[in-house]
């Protein structure tokens, strides 16, 4: 998505907040705001993680609901945000036994990642599975399950290993918020591109 792209986005955004079609207060409500207002019955759609019918079961909430992708223009993929966590190993080049650190991360990880101690560790995180040995297991489990993998094949991971992605993130949350209160967004995105270039 170009510059331009993104602009007309939130512009567009920005007018189904104007018109009244979201949420009256998009700055400042949380996503816990809105998934008590959809286990409620009050609000139509939300775009919440995998963990949502686990919240309504829990509020008490009684509504029919489905998984599905994310809306999308004619012509164009869905496509979701994906959170990752990460399982990782530093190797310490002082070390004399390093070989045997690397073999006690190697079976750390195999068992990690046994589906007999993967699956209910994923279940009881409320996490989308990271391996395919663990799939089947939770959609035979929970059939319902399978519509959450079909977005996960769409996702895009937010790129945390790059050093500046903490800066983007920040910038553009300011840029939009600016936005809900009125600044224009071409002048917000001029400013961050400016201030992380410069």
């Amino acid at each position: 998505m170009n510059s331009d792209e993104n602009v007309e986005a939130i512009n567009f955004a920005l007018s189904l907040i104007d018109n009244g079609y979201t949420n009256p207060n998009p700055a400042t409500q949380t996503r816990y705001d809105l998934q008590d207002m959809f286990a409620a019955g009050k609000l139509a759609m939300v775009i919440a993680p995998n963990q949502l019918p686990t919240y309504v079961a829990d509020k008490g909430g009684d509504i029919n609901m489905v998984t599905v992708n994310i809306p999308a223009n004619d012509g164009k993929a869905s496509s979701s945000v994906g959170v990752m966590d990460r399982v990782m190993a530093f190797k310490d080049d002082t070390a004399g036994d390093q070989g045997a650190r690397n073999e006690a991360i190697g079976k750390f990880l195999k068992f990690f990642y046994d589906p007999e101690n993967y699956v209910g560790w994923v279940s009881m995180e409320g996490f989308l599975p990271a391996v395919n040995s663990a799939v089947e297991a939770l959609v035979a489990a929970d059939p319902s399950f399978e519509a959450w993998l079909d977005v996960l094949a769409g996702c895009q991971f937010y790129p945390t290993a790059k050093a500046e992605w903490d800066q983007v993130k920040q910038g553009v949350i300011a840029a939009e918020q600016n936005a809900l209160t009125g600044a224009d967004i071409q002048d917000e995105l001029d400013a961050l591109q400016a201030d992380l270039v410069g």
